[in-house]
């Protein structure tokens, strides 16, 4: 490759990678021991422009003070958004988390800035007033996220993206039936950000028993950024592995996975068929009209919550021991309303 090709190649590089001016081109030309005059900058670029370029690049100059110019190479693609690319990014920003919204308002609002100004102002401006009319989120049993949020999630995804061990977590309250046998502060491997019933979740597994933790963001209190990292590949394996056992996210009562068996009523069972609650799930209908759905999991504090939620339209057929756990409970409530004892923190559902 001659002299004059070389340098081309390496002024279209830099041309991609930054915008450029005669003083940068001075100094980079330097730095890399590239013979070149302004002159036959000049004419490299009236090269680049007409030989070079690919498709869709176009070779931008623009006049700054003391008609001081710059030269960059920009992607000029063919494809405009449309209706339906406008309605995806306004269906994102309503529909996205609440706390993820509110520690993202100004990432947001430069997004909405781009639209502005790269594409018709007057257009955007109509579809987001149809928008603020026409969608809406009720934010049920959403959490609102504090101060200290939308740090959080930036250094749990900075831990994620570069396996950086989490280092002395901590945190209160139990949201997903942690096991008795984890103590705080822990050293967690974190895979995963989870979103699950309006809250943003971290999962990964703890350094010192390998055993995986599902915690909600808001619950953690403490916790330290560092250096070390894991290797990630086999323990993205092994944490799909794992979540399939569980119903939703939190722990299971014990290590056993279970053939769950459920009877729906006709009208609540068309209804469950059509949503996603576990990956192994399967529905078949009786002559009666009534449906089975088939699954198997272990059994957990969400998947009893869940079963209680349809009250007398569902009924446990298998196994014993998950219809044994749903009677016990049924009967603990009555007991509750019929003593008035004082209701105090029960986690029936906890491993050991």
């Amino acid at each position: 490759m001659s002299v004059k090709s070389q340098r081309l190649l390496k002024i279209y590089a830099l041309l991609k990678r930054q915008p450029v001016t005669v003083d940068l081109l001075r100094t980079w030309a330097k730095k890399n021991n590239i013979q070149i005059s302004e002159r036959t900058f000049y004419r490299d670029l009236d090269v680049l422009e007409n030989s070079v370029l690919a498709e869709g690049e176009e070779l931008v100059v623009t006049v700054g003070e003391k008609n001081k110019k710059t030269w960059k190479i920009e992607f000029r693609g063919n494809d405009k958004l449309t209706e339906y690319d406008i309605n995806s990014y306004l269906l994102f920003t309503k529909f996205l988390p609440l706390p993820l919204v509110e520690s993202r308002v100004e990432s947001l609002d430069r997004i909405k800035e781009i639209f502005y100004t790269t594409y018709s102002k007057s257009r955007f401006e109509v579809f987001a007033a149809y928008a603020d009319s026409q969608l809406i989120s009720t934010q049920f049993g959403e959490f609102h996220g504090d101060d200290r949020y939308a740090k959080l999630v930036e250094d749990v995804l900075w831990a994620i993206r570069n396996h950086r061990v989490l280092h002395q977590v901590e945190a209160h309250y139990d949201i997903t039936a942690i096991s008795s046998s984890v103590t705080f502060p822990l050293h967690l491997l974190p895979i995963k950000l989870i979103y699950h019933r309006g809250m943003v979740h971290i999962g990964g597994y703890e350094k010192e028993s390998g055993r995986l933790l599902i915690l909600a963001l808001s619950q953690i209190t403490r916790y330290q950024l560092s250096n070390i990292s894991f290797n990630l590949a086999p323990l993205l394996i092994k944490f799909e592995e794992d979540m399939q056992k569980r119903f939703g996210i939190t722990d299971n009562i014990n290590g056993e996975v279970y053939d769950i068996r459920l009877e729906f009523s006709e009208m609540l069972g068309n209804f469950v068929k059509c949503e996603r609650w576990h990956p192994t799930q399967q529905f078949s209908q009786l002559d009666n009209g009534n449906f089975i759905m088939t699954m198997r999991c272990g059994i957990n504090r969400e998947l009893v919550g869940w079963i209680f939620m349809w009250m007398t339209n569902v009924r446990v057929l298998e196994p014993p021991i998950l219809r044994d756990m749903i009677l016990a409970k049924y009967r603990e409530v009555l007991d509750d309303y019929e003593t008035g004892k004082p209701l105090v923190s029960n986690n029936s559902f906890r491993a050991e």
